[in-house]
């Protein structure tokens, strides 16, 4: 077998084939990557005219002359074989030697062990401890098993939910009482969620920025979200959920007379005591229902007809959808708009042939009430699965530099943090 460089089409042609085909492996990931100064090359392994195996690889110069390769989400091989594994990695050693590299970085989507959606593991499931001792005994340093998914440049830890052959009934069916009630509050309420235009990126920009300083991370640069954009183009999908006062207006407006009518049957019946709390239930709704047309008809009048709640990017290749990151404004809680959203892009993945809908990242302090905790039971509403892989391995090629740009990494994640520290000093 022999690794050769590949052309662009002839590895997206292999790539979109491949079960571990995600968007890190595609040549919009390698583009956006390119604004972030990165280089890229396509590999592919040949056994005779049968390409069998390939990937992206990035590569940037480090502070000491030489370079750091990565491969996004792993090589695509089969991991099951043994020999593959060994060839692939002897073959790409002396590719990043070959073009002045130290290491190889990969992060393959490859389950440590199977679990369910409460994150235990799942009996005489697949599980790949195996695979992890092969690759350390080929040379790679293991990042361990980390539960904190701000230890590695992508998740361990991720939520999935599976949608294939899944009808909306069916799925709706399945989300949490807490979720359902949450989009059915979004929905009765005026709440919709629509695609943002390219041309409206700081709506979800300005969304972000009030998200990172409520919670006390670092904004992205509006650059960013425009390379994004950009480069990923269709793949890449912004939904914004929005409060329309006029809808909302006539939502209210129908639960008023609907109340009416009930009141008007009640009188109709009998002064029964069922009649007289019932008429009191709606007179009560009644009475709240107007002074809501009240608080929307003054934010009419301060925020516009249309008010942005919150929103999310997301990314669709081959048979899945991914939701990346996403915010929403603190001063509009009472509208759980990120549960509306999510629903949206589900469906969404549905009618464009997904087969997965892919939460992204958790922490994996699934039994704890710990910082992420949340997210996770935000996700598990939705139902689905827990998914731990393997994590983070550097093939090492180069020990020397190795060492001396692993110390200069160390000092710059210092300062990084220092600075993150500072940011949620300030948000507080």
């Amino acid at each position: 077998m022999e690794l050769k460089n590949i052309t662009e089409e002839v590895f997206s042609s292999f790539a979109e084939k491949h079960p571990l085909y995600t968007f890190h492996q595609t040549k919009e990931w390698a583009k956006l990557k390119k604004c972030n100064g990165w280089d890229h090359f396509y590999v592919g392994l040949y056994d005779g005219e049968d390409l069998v195996g390939g990937s992206l690889l990035l590569a940037k110069s480090t502070p000491i002359k030489k370079k750091m390769f990565y491969a996004p989400r792993g090589f695509l091989i089969d991991y099951e074989k043994e020999e593959m594994v060994q060839t692939f990695t002897n073959e790409i050693r002396k590719f990043v030697r070959a073009h002045q590299g130290i290491f190889v970085k990969i992060d393959p989507v490859v389950l440590l062990q199977e679990r369910n959606i409460d994150g235990d593991v799942i009996e005489g499931g697949i599980q790949h401890f195996a695979l992890v001792e092969q690759l350390k005994n080929l040379g790679y340093r293991h990042y361990g098993f980390s539960v904190s998914n701000h230890k590695e440049l992508q998740p361990r830890w991720v939520f999935a939910l599976p949608i294939k052959d899944k009808t909306k009934d069916e799925l709706f069916a399945s989300f949490n009482s807490r979720t359902k009630r949450s989009i059915k509050k979004c929905q009765n309420h005026g709440v919709v969620v629509e695609e943002l235009p390219k041309a409206d990126l700081a709506v979800f920009k300005a969304i972000m920025e009030h998200t990172s300083a409520r919670r006390g991370f670092l904004d992205r640069p509006y650059s960013y979200y425009q390379n994004m954009l950009d480069c990923l183009q269709e793949h890449c999908k912004i939904f914004v959920a929005y409060l329309d006062i006029a809808l909302s207006r006539s939502l209210w407006n129908e639960q008023i007379q609907k109340e009416e009518k009930r009141i008007s049957q009640f009188e109709k019946t009998s002064e029964s005591k069922k009649a007289k709390e019932g008429i009191a239930l709606s007179t009560k709704l009644i009475q709240d229902a107007n002074e809501t047309l009240k608080e929307l008809a003054q934010l009419e009048q301060e925020k516009g007809s249309k008010i942005p709640l919150g929103g999310a990017m997301f990314l669709h290749f081959g048979k899945e959808m991914t939701y990346l990151f996403g915010g929403s404004y603190s001063e509009y809680m009472k509208y759980p708009s990120q549960y509306l959203v999510q629903w949206v892009a589900i469906q969404d993945a549905l009618e464009n042939a997904c087969e997965l809908y892919n939460f992204y990242g958790i922490d994996g302090h699934l039994k704890e009430d710990g910082e992420m905790h949340g997210v996770y039971e935000f996700k598990k509403g939705f139902g689905g699965e827990v998914r731990e892989y393997i994590g983070e391995f550097d093939l090492v090629v180069r020990p020397f530099y190795y060492r001396l740009y692993k110390v200069s990494f160390a000092s710059y994640k210092f300062l990084k943090n220092l600075k993150n520290v500072r940011v949620r000093r300030n948000a507080e």
